[in-house]
């Protein structure tokens, strides 16, 4: 499967509740060294929109102009993070979480990297 298939799928929670769309994929370098000798990237979670599964411009976390902040959140909803270990299964149009809606942290309190 390629990262850009996932873009857009659904995500249900434990419960098989509709949690939103899969908006974005977040990598870490920090795998095996590759013969370019930089470090292999891997999946670390999934970026989940509530609303609209659609391109993030970065002004879905506090950064850039209120007013246009304000405008992207009402457009997208809530944005949370599902780290790759809940990611239960993935199967055609949908991503199964093995945890809920509760247990996910809203993406601005995640760390940048």
């Amino acid at each position: 499967m390629r990262l850009n298939e996932l873009l857009g799928h659904r995500v249900l929670d434990r419960a098989g509740d509709d949690i939103g769309g899969v908006a974005d994929v977040r990598l870490v370098q920090d795998g095996p060294l590759q013969p370019s000798m930089q470090a292999a990237f891997r999946v670390d979670g999934l970026i989940v929109v509530e609303k609209h599964a659609t391109r993030l411009l970065g002004y879905e976390r506090h950064v850039g102009p209120a007013l246009l902040r304000w405008l992207v959140h009402r457009r997208l909803g809530a944005v949370w993070y599902l780290p790759w270990q809940d990611v239960a299964a993935v199967t055609d149009g949908t991503v199964q979480a093995s945890s809920g809606r509760e247990d996910l942290k809203p993406l601005e309190e995640m760390p940048r990297y």
